[in-house]
């Protein structure tokens, strides 16, 4: 089978190794500058393949951004995905991405494969991003995080991950929820549980606030009361959840951390995607009858 790697990171580099170990063919577009670190797969430009032949095309964890534009890492020049090089896949290319956006959906009008909609890609991911969050937050403050007062938002799939590892450091650790099946799993797990409208009061004490809600939660009305010598590491995906005018205001430090597992721990992280990916699409062809 043919796979394209159509921008991305570090990550695509391992899932391009782990492709071509389970028997795929593999280009790559947008990694000019990583030429000698393919290892064996083949660097391309556009104009130089048969985009019909390919039976996946696979955009970057990102997905696309406005105006078509694609996360390439380690490409000399801005890539875009365009109208015409989707119209130029086959009907049986399975188009692959990370993550939905508006700008993908507007482009890409054919059923799309999302890999961090599955429960095994956001779980096993979550690991490199917490640590990653671990690593940024004990870069970052001058204290240990033992001992630490943090709060997290959310107790998704990351926030759990999150949540768990501060917690085994020896850090004080507060969730904030909005559910009250969320707020019970923080109990079971040991955490101390607030609801999102106890935010502005539970930040007076707050060493690090983790956000992982990709919405508006850490508002003005939040920020107001914390400590300028905080720490806020949002991880929700852009616009992320914070106010960051505000913060900057306030002197309060912020990180909006994207992107983590791919730049802390990039070969695990490429492998997780590579695993997932696979198991993905055994299933969409068993499902399509392909």
């Amino acid at each position: 089978m043919n796979a394209f790697i159509f921008g991305g990171d570090a990550r695509q580099i391992e899932v391009s190794r782990q492709l071509m170990e389970r028997g795929f063919h593999v280009f790559m577009a947008g990694f000019d500058q990583k030429a000698n670190d393919l290892a064996g797969a083949k660097m391309i430009q556009l104009e130089d393949v048969s985009i019909s032949a390919m039976n996946l095309f696979i955009l970057p964890v990102s997905g696309v951004k406005n105006g078509g534009l694609v996360d390439a890492t380690f490409s000399s020049e801005p890539l875009f995905l365009t109208k015409e090089l989707v119209d130029s896949l086959s009907d049986d290319c399975i188009v692959i991405s990370g993550i939905a956006t508006p700008a993908l959906k507007k482009l890409v009008k054919r059923e799309v494969l999302y890999l961090f909609d599955r429960e095994d890609a956001a779980v096993l991911n979550s690991i490199p991003t917490a640590e990653g969050t671990l690593m940024l937050a004990m870069q970052k403050t001058d204290h240990t995080i033992h001992g630490s007062n943090v709060i997290v938002i959310g107790l998704g799939r990351v926030g759990v991950t999150t949540a768990r590892l501060f917690h085994q450091t020896g850090a004080t650790v507060q969730v904030a929820v909005r559910e009250t099946g969320k707020y019970a799993r923080a109990k079971e797990m040991g955490l101390k549980p607030i609801y999102m409208d106890q935010l502005p009061k539970a930040v007076k004490e707050a060493d690090v606030v983790i956000n992982t809600v990709p919405a508006p939660v850490l508002t003005k009305e939040v920020l107001i009361p914390m400590k300028s010598e905080a720490l806020i590491i949002d991880l929700a995906s852009e616009p992320g959840g914070t106010d960051f005018h505000m913060a900057k205001q306030l002197n309060i430090q912020t990180v909006h951390a994207l992107g983590l597992p791919g730049k802390i721990a990039p070969k695990t992280a490429g492998e997780i995607i590579a695993h997932v990916l696979v198991d993905a699409v055994e299933e969409w062809r068993k499902e399509r009858g392909l």
